[in-house]
């Protein structure tokens, strides 16, 4: 592989990680984008979404 391409990855890569910590925010803070962390955001949503559809 040439280098341009190497930095074309690389800098793709960079790009995507920025987004996952913009999407990462938290009341408008920044959360550390850890694997964990993310995991239990979403059982904390669908725990959410499921008492707001058992209510309906």
């Amino acid at each position: 592989m040439n280098n341009l391409l190497q930095i074309r990855e690389k800098i793709k890569r960079a790009n995507r990680l920025y987004e996952a910590q913009i999407l990462a925010t938290k009341s408008g803070e920044v959360t550390p984008y850890r694997r964990s962390v993310f995991e239990e955001r979403i059982r904390k949503t669908q725990k959410e979404m499921k008492l707001k559809d058992s209510k309906n």
